[in-house]
Order: C-alpha cells, then sequence, then structure tokens
C-alpha cells in the first residue's frame, strides 16, 4: 500500500476513534442539559399561566371560530387531547392544567424524561388545535424539545439527582430477581442512553447550524439589512412593541440601529465558525443570547427567544456552569451567615466563600 493510502486509512481510523469517543464515552454537556431543560420548562409553563385567561376563547369551548381552520390543519393521532375539549366543559382544562403540570415537572427535574416527552405531546396536541393563535415559536419549542427527549435532562440539578444522591447515601441496592434482570439489562446496553443523550446534543446543535445560518443569508439578501436599517422598522410595529417608548429610544440612534442591525447579521451567519475558538465562542454565544433576549423584551415573543436560548445551551463548558454555580451557592452562603448574624447568631462565612466580589468568566 502507498504511503498516500496509508496516510488516509490513519486518518480515517483517528476519525473512527475520535467519534467512538464523543458518542460513547459518557454523557456531554449534562450541564447544559440541564440548564435547558430548565430554561424550556419555564418558558412553557410562562405560556400557560400568562394564556390562562384567554385560553378558553383560543382553544377552549369558546374557540368554534377557529373549527374550520382546525379541521383542515388537524395532525390526526396521538396529538387529540384537546380535539374534543373545543366542544367546552372540562375536558379542556383538564388537559390545559396537566400541560402545566408537566411542564413544572420539567422545570424541577421531576423524572425529566417522561415530563419531556409528556410537554411535547400536550403542547403539539394544544397548538395544533388552533395554528392561527401561535407563531413559529411553537415549531421552534416543538423542534428542540422532541431532541430533548433523548437526553438525560435530569442528572444534575433536579429532583431527580436529588433522589439518586439519597439512594446511594443510603446504600441502595436492587433485590428481587427482577431488579436484578432490569440492572443487567442496563450493565449490558449501558452504551444506548449515552448514544442517543450525545447524537440529540448533535442534533440540537445541527439545527441551530441551520436556522442561524439560513437567517443569516436571508437577511444578507435584503437591502434593509444590508444598509443597516431593518431592525428599525419590526420595533414600531404595534404587533411586536409591547413598550413603544422603549422601543422608540433604542431606535433614536442611527448608529445603534446600524451597528445593531450588523452584528446580528454577523453572529448568525458566522455562528458555526465562531464556536471553533474560546474567545470566538463567547462572543457567539454573548451575541446570540443578546439577540435573543432582545426579541423577547422588544418583540414580545419571550417563548420564542427561551426556546432558542435554552438550546444554546449546550455549547457552553460545563467547567463554566461549575464555576459559576459553585459562584452563586459562596454568595448565598455570605448572605445566610449575614441574616444569621443579624439575628444574634454566630455569623460566620462559610467555608470556602469568597471574600471579593470576582465573578467566573463566561467560557
Amino acid at each position: 500500500m502507498s504511503a498516500v493510502g496509508e496516510a488516509t486509512r490513519a486518518s480515517w481510523v483517528r476519525l473512527v476513534g475520535r467519534l467512538d469517543w464523543w458518542f460513547l464515552d459518557g454523557e456531554k454537556a449534562l450541564y447544559g442539559v440541564a440548564a435547558a431543560r430548565i430554561i424550556t420548562g419555564l418558558g412553557i409553563l410562562l405560556f400557560v399561566l400568562a394564556n390562562a385567561s384567554t385560553a378558553s376563547y383560543t382553544w377552549g369551548g369558546a374557540s368554534d371560530w377557529s373549527a374550520s381552520l382546525s379541521r383542515s390543519s388537524d395532525w390526526g393521532f396521538p396529538f387529540v387531547v384537546f380535539a374534543a375539549a373545543q366542544a367546552g366543559g372540562p375536558a379542556f382544562w383538564f388537559g390545559y392544567v396537566a400541560l402545566g403540570v408537566s411542564a413544572l415537572a420539567l422545570l424541577v427535574g421531576w423524572h425529566g424524561r417522561i415530563a419531556a416527552v409528556v410537554t411535547l405531546w400536550l403542547y403539539a396536541s394544544l397548538t395544533a388545535s388552533n395554528p392561527i393563535a401561535v407563531d413559529q415559536t411553537d415549531n421552534a419549542v416543538r423542534l428542540f424539545l422532541f431532541y430533548f427527549c433523548f437526553a438525560d435532562l435530569s442528572r444534575v440539578w433536579s429532583l431527580d439527582a436529588r433522589r439518586r444522591g439519597r439512594r446511594e447515601a443510603r446504600g441502595h441496592k436492587a433485590v428481587g430477581s427482577r431488579s436484578h434482570l432490569i440492572a443487567r439489562v442496563r450493565a449490558e446496553a449501558g452504551w444506548v442512553p449515552t448514544l442517543l443523550h450525545n447524537a440529540a446534543l448533535v442534533a440540537v446543535a445541527g439545527q441551530l447550524f441551520v436556522v442561524y445560518v439560513i437567517a443569516g443569508l436571508s437577511k444578507v439578501q435584503g437591502e434593509l439589512w444590508r444598509d443597516g436599517t431593518a431592525i428599525y422598522y419590526p420595533l414600531h410595529v404595534d404587533r411586536f412593541a409591547p413598550w413603544p417608548a422603549l422601543s422608540g429610544l433604542l431606535t433614536a440612534n442611527g448608529v445603534l440601529v446600524a451597528f445593531a442591525t450588523w452584528f446580528a447579521v454577523a453572529v448568525q451567519l458566522f455562528f458555526p465558525f465562531l464556536l471553533l475558538r474560546r474567545w470566538t465562542r463567547v462572543v457567539g454565544l454573548l451575541g446570540v443570547s443578546a439577540m435573543h433576549i432582545g426579541i423577547g423584551l422588544f418583540m414580545g415573543l419571550p417563548l420564542f427567544s427561551l426556546a432558542m436560548l435554552a438550546a444554546d445551551m449546550i455549547f457552553i463548558r460545563t467547567v463554566t456552569f461549575q464555576r459559576a454555580a459553585a459562584f452563586v451557592a459562596a454568595r448565598v452562603g455570605v448572605v445566610r451567615a449575614r441574616l444569621s448574624s443579624s439575628r444574634g447568631g454566630i455569623g460566620e462565612l462559610p467555608e470556602g466563600a469568597p471574600s471579593d466580589r470576582t465573578s467566573p468568566a463566561i467560557t
């Protein structure tokens, strides 16, 4: 075999080895996935609470005005939870409250994977029952939540993690033939959940790349985006301007409008490449985060922003989350110690509590 052939074969072997390591050697981005779970659950829970006062008119017994459109866009089984609910009665509110409960379970990480599946099923059923009442937000929520159903959502920062920790602390061991059988199956097929988790991360990342790059390419073709004025106009549309006075204040500076317009195009168009280096990854993640926060606050699309922010969490390194969690825990400890001191306690700072005001850098 020629030297070129040997080099090619060696390259393929190294590539396969790295893929094997990445997909099978442990679950990646557990903290990022946990943050995504929390943000997604919070977004859907806020959606349920915010629309509770008009839910009957939008999806329930008073939504006959949308019956013809609902029939033409019916998803069919199994997304039929709210199909009969439009006739009125308690069926709608039972399903609506169940959606809120499942979103809360997803938020706190109680049986996380089951909560993700149930939340996806109920949310898709609700939005499909009246497509005119939603926008493209529901597509992003459903898509990313579907991928998260295959990930280990509650390994950290969850009630599931706390329950597992307590069981391990008690030295819990499975008993009975059925428990031993399940333990044996899990031991022999333990690579399957790991593969599904890491594959879900790749799917989320790929979907984000497609969304951002296509959005950037579409913007580049628009004259308003090229001349730096595109952001000005949606901020002055009544439907997308919850605070007109604040929108007017933000768009009063032409230089700021042009910079924000061009920056939004650049950060979306080059987002995949910005992730290749540490400092550019910080710029890219802060850039898309600022963009989504702006969309949520100034264009009245909070659920869409939260869904995109949740998906972006998988790109933040585990060590960054750990440092941030340690920083917050230390600060909480300081506050508790001071409160204890003011009530007549000893008031000593907890071990490891920081004495300065430094904070961990985003990496």
